[in-house]
């Protein structure tokens, strides 16, 4: 029983309002646009196979678009970032490429949490 209510709080009325009040308050034409793609979605959904299969590749769509929004995306680039330097070694394995920048930025961010800059300065090397 635990898990059916885990379920439904994602189909909740409040999870939606948290989400789009934020987005669609201030916004009519935008909340129309939202309540088209709505109506689409379900359309489809009420098709068939065919139109289930449509909305799924939406909503696809919508996860893939929303990830560069996301702290995990942030995260992602950093570590894509690191595995591009001149000293990290060549893998073909993208997960311990990946396993390798973790290891590299959260030793990089130790260091920096121990040993702060001189007079607070923020500027970098080529700025002075």
């Amino acid at each position: 029983m635990p898990d059916e209510i885990k379920e439904w709080k994602w189909l909740s009325d409040q999870v939606w309002l948290d989400l789009l009040e934020p987005m669609l308050s201030d916004d009519s034409a935008l909340a129309d646009r939202a309540a088209k793609l709505w109506h689409y979605l379900m359309v489809e959904i009420e098709s068939g196979p065919e139109g289930i299969t449509n909305a799924a590749v939406c909503l696809e769509n919508a996860l893939r678009l929303t990830f560069p929004f996301t702290t995990t995306y942030q995260t992602c680039m950093a570590l894509f970032q690191e595995s591009l330097g001149d000293d990290f070694p060549a893998k073909e394995n993208s997960l311990e490429v990946l396993s390798e920048a973790i290891v590299r930025v959260r030793t990089a961010r130790k260091r920096a949490g121990r040993s702060p800059r001189k007079n607070g300065s923020k500027s970098s090397r080529r700025s002075r």
